[in-house]
């Protein structure tokens, strides 16, 4: 009765606490390890990013930290290039959770009074990025807007989403307590049983805790390894660059970011230029698959692209459009990925 007693629980356990990437809600979907969100009848790659706590790592809806966060659409049909999208996060009041829909969010009277981000209508070619940075662990529900600008029709879609959440939290939470009462079930079942049922006892409890405790977080992280940066340099006519990729090594179809370094020739640091950023693969003739953009500069003379993505291996190109004042200047940056 013990043993069958002692199976039944650490199955429980392995199934709480076992590891899982993200879970979906609202119009987040998951499909083949691949988050999806559904605009009306319109859909795109969905990805979150928190690049100052998490590096590369990528996130469908609830984030396990709060601070710097990157919203990623990357679309998946020619109409919504087209299309006004804007992109609202409010505070979850709704009562609702993570059912929360858009019905609820209707009947909320002042939309502006519960909005902590928004970002304006842009019509933008392959991709729409957005960031905001959370100041607080709470539930939140995002808000994506597509204004069909000759209809005049807008599709709406609606994801509930916590900061400082991981789906594994509730694993931990499981093992910790979970350890010790097999531990005791164990040793109750060790010291009153007999000979026979003891070493049943004692072999299928130290089997069941080791099926338990890979999934106990002491001493163990999911932090990334600090990767070997690799750089590349150019120079134009007054200016030097220094790019290098936050994704080391460079995965072929995962979107990510690159940092900028531009200074003069004289070594000084160049701020409050504007960066445009465009690519492609002069051997096959084809461009980059997404419209990489400047999000900001910080510290001085340092800016961030996001919003990169190779889809094949082979020699690639990327060309800097650097414009600041009115002086622009052009310069590529080639390598083999």
């Amino acid at each position: 009765m013990a043993a069958h007693f002692i199976v039944f629980f650490s199955f429980l356990v392995a199934c709480l606490s076992a590891p899982t990437t993200s879970h979906t809600h609202g119009g987040v979907v998951l499909e083949e390890d691949i988050c999806l969100i559904k605009v009306g009848f319109y859909q795109a790659h969905f990805t979150i990013f928190q690049p100052e706590t998490r590096r590369h790592e990528q996130f469908c809806e609830d984030l396990p930290d709060i601070g710097e966060s990157i919203f990623v659409l990357e679309y998946l049909h020619d109409g919504l290039e087209e299309m006004a999208v804007d992109f609202r996060i409010i505070r979850n009041t709704t009562g609702q959770g993570q059912f929360a829909n858009l019905d609820d969010i209707r009947k909320i009277n002042d939309l502006d009074a519960v909005t902590v981000f928004y970002q304006p209508p842009v019509t933008e070619p392959d991709i729409f990025a957005a960031m905001h940075d959370f100041k607080e662990n709470a539930e939140f529900i995002g808000i994506v807007e597509a204004l069909d600008l000759e209809s005049n029709k807008v599709y709406t879609a609606v994801f509930p989403f916590e900061t400082g959440f991981t789906s594994s939290d509730v694993g931990e939470i499981v093992s910790l307590i979970a350890i010790p009462i097999l531990i005791l079930l164990w040793l109750t079942y060790f010291f009153v049983g007999k000979k026979r049922r003891k070493a049943q006892g004692s072999a299928l409890a130290l089997t069941l805790l080791a099926i338990v405790l890979p999934h106990n977080t002491l001493g163990a992280t999911d932090a990334p390894l600090e990767p070997d940066q690799k750089e590349i340099r150019g120079s134009s006519q007054n200016f030097d660059v220094l790019a290098s990729p936050r994704l080391n090594p460079i995965r072929i179809n995962q979107i990510h970011s690159w940092d900028i370094v531009v200074s003069t020739n004289r070594g000084e640091a160049v701020s409050g230029a504007k960066i445009d950023i465009s690519g492609g693969m002069p051997l096959h003739d084809h461009g980059l698959p997404t419209a990489p953009r400047m999000i900001q500069e910080s510290p001085l003379g340092h800016y961030r692209v996001d919003g990169v993505k190779f889809h094949m291996r082979g020699y690639w190109e990327l060309y800097l459009l650097i414009s600041i004042d009115d002086e622009k200047e052009r310069l590529t940056l080639g390598f083999n990925l």
